[in-house]
């Protein structure tokens, strides 16, 4: 796949903003911090807005027109550019293996409670196989078309909310009666490996923007614009449920199935599955979709000959967990405080630092 303009500012605007928001909207991030729950986000968002900044995006603009696999096989060589490239595939894959079993397990939960795991995975891996096998561009199209209608269903609920007098501020008071040390401690690593931190997957897809003027203004509005909507819902969170948000499994959910006006107005539910489904839907699609470009580029390969054997990984990798409760204890235990972070942040800077210091060593010479 050639990086040729595929998609517009709103496009680009658009899928970082469902994919930051994701499901992250209806839990409570950053529970360790209690009712400070919310600064602890806040917080997080804003160390990932400086990486995002002035790391991630500064190895896109020194190396404008090209991947991920491309600067790592320019800036550490065939053998370390190759190894970092296979781990990053499987990186990728893991994320979205995750988002798979995730929603899959809701779905079961929700909707589907008589049916298999094995059958629901194979329809939504499908589902987000064709989106892929259809390109960049046109997934791009699709977050275009799915973001005001997520929008709007959030703002509906958060106002729902508001006008059934369920949130109540005082419920986040008092303010860091603990210090800040509770803030930070549940604010880093955790938060900022999910989700602010993962926005290391658009080096996969930042080369297919052609304006490139616009991509560091479009991406950090984005993300400051889907960070603070994240923020928002969280004080709507606690503000709604209080100390039970810290128990709840889909606080959100529990919040809104409150809400009931004049008797005409309530059993919110359904409209909070699907927040849930869009968001996990286009977070595991995108992963999926790095997953393929990195693997194809890096076999030299069309990405439709990729999508095969990577659906595979993530449809076998699915079925590996013994339980929703042992992916999330996996996840929590050592992926967000030990595994994401070398990839979202480690190998980032120090591949910053290189690109750095040999276009510095170029400039001397020449």
């Amino acid at each position: 796949m050639r990086a040729i303009v595929q998609y517009s500012r709103f496009q680009l605007s658009a899928l970082i903003i469902l994919f930051q928001i994701g499901s992250s909207s209806l839990f409570l991030l950053a529970s360790d911090a209690k009712r400070d729950a919310w600064i602890a986000t806040l917080f997080a968002m804003l160390v990932g807005f400086a990486l995002l900044a002035f790391v991630t995006l500064s190895i896109q603009k020194l190396a404008p027109r090209q991947n991920l696999v491309d600067i790592l096989l320019a800036y550490f060589g065939k053998y370390a550019g190759t190894v970092l490239a296979v781990s990053y595939i499987l990186y990728f894959s893991y994320k979205s293996i995750r988002n798979f079993r995730e929603f899959s397990d809701l779905m079961i939960v929700y909707l589907l409670p008589h049916t298999p795991l094995a059958v629901v995975l194979l329809v939504l891996i499908l589902l987000s196989a064709y989106a892929v096998y259809q390109g960049v561009e046109v997934f791009f199209r699709l977050a275009e078309v799915l973001l005001p209608v997520v929008l709007i269903v959030y703002c509906a609920l958060i106002f729902l909310l508001i006008g059934a007098d369920i949130v109540h501020l005082e419920r986040l008071q008092p303010i860091m009666e603990g210090g800040v040390r509770p803030v930070f401690d549940a604010a880093i690593p955790e938060v900022i490996s999910f989700p602010f931190g993962e926005m290391v997957v658009f080096l996969m897809l930042w080369q297919y923007y052609g304006d490139r003027k616009t991509l560091s203004r479009v991406t950090l509005f984005s993300y400051l614009f889907a960070g603070v909507f994240i923020v928002v819902t969280n004080i709507a969170i606690i503000g709604s449920l209080g100390p039970v948000s810290l128990i709840s499994s889909i606080p959100f959910m529990m919040g809104t199935s409150f809400v009931q006006i004049a008797s005409v107005i309530e059993r919110m539910d359904p409209f909070v599955a699907l927040l849930l489904f869009t968001g996990v839907f286009m977070k595991q699609t995108t992963y999926f979709l790095a997953a393929t470009l990195t693997a194809s580029r890096l076999l030299k390969l069309r990405h439709r000959t990729m999508i095969l054997p990577v659906g595979m990984v993530i449809f076998g990798g699915s079925l590996l967990f013994r339980s929703q409760m042992a992916q999330v204890w996996i996840g929590f235990k050592y992926n967000l405080k030990y595994h994401f972070p070398i990839f979202q942040i480690a190998i980032p800077l120090l591949l910053l630092l290189i690109m750095l210091a040999k276009n510095r060593q170029m400039k001397v010479r020449a």
